[in-house]
């Protein structure tokens, strides 16, 4: 007769095989921050010098191209059979965009003065980042009310964060305006962060690093365009 597996020996390979599951998850996400970061950095450089001769549509059509392959071919890709190449795609268009916003925040005053916000920016998202996930690991949470907020504001917010490079919104609009965007970017990290955790199969690594990775990447935007319309005041 076999013999009965300890109910503590199955909860704990249980918990080891989540924990290596989480661990594939971290280093799927900084691969992709990585490199949206030298991506980025080599669109601030090369693409946006090219792109900024045609004008404002030029720039709109990069930007909102970037986010759309993100969001439909290279999630689909990522959630099909291609996962590696739609990881590295999606997360290379996000550079893109993002070299944009860098460069704006550079051109608005001194570089020195830009590169300050920009550093001020990256370690208040990581510190945030983190403190979100000391929360999540505490307890398994819902966040219903918080997934019907974000299906209802994903396209609204995507086109504001588009717009809002060529069509700056200041003002006191404008800081309402970004102070909503940064709530609904803290709101998606945590449901994000929840669901990569507690409800994620433990096969889908990639999947969970490329959503973390958005997460992450969106977070930074509206906080760095949130301290760009301080600068503007």
């Amino acid at each position: 007769m076999d013999r009965e597996v300890p109910t503590a020996t199955v909860i704990g390979e249980a918990a080891e095989d989540r924990s290596a599951f989480l661990r594939r998850v971290a280093s799927w996400t900084l691969g992709g921050l990585l490199l949206s970061s030298l991506v980025a950095i080599a669109s601030m450089l090369f693409v946006v010098p090219f792109v900024l001769r045609g004008g404002t549509w030029a720039i709109l059509g990069v930007v909102y191209g970037s986010f759309i392959l993100t969001q439909t071919v290279a999630r689909g890709m990522v959630y099909g059979d291609a996962k590696v190449a739609g990881f590295v795609l999606g997360t290379s268009m996000q550079g893109i965009a993002l070299g944009f916003l860098l460069a704006i925040t550079l051109m608005m005053g001194r570089i020195e003065d830009g590169l300050g916000v920009i550093g001020y920016a990256l370690t208040m998202t990581v510190l945030a980042v983190l403190a979100m996930m000391v929360y999540v690991s505490m307890e398994k949470r819902e966040f219903s009310l918080i997934r019907a907020g974000l299906t209802m504001l994903f396209i609204p917010m995507l086109v504001l964060m588009g717009l809002q490079l060529v069509f700056p919104m200041d003002g006191t609009l404008g800081l309402v305006i970004g102070g909503v965007f940064l709530l609904v970017s803290v709101a998606g990290m945590l449901w994000k962060l929840n669901v990569v955790a507690y409800q994620m199969p433990d096969t889908m690594a990639i999947e969970g690093g490329f959503e973390i990775a958005l997460g992450v990447i969106v977070l930074f935007w509206n906080l760095l365009s949130f301290m760009n319309r301080f600068r503007r005041r």
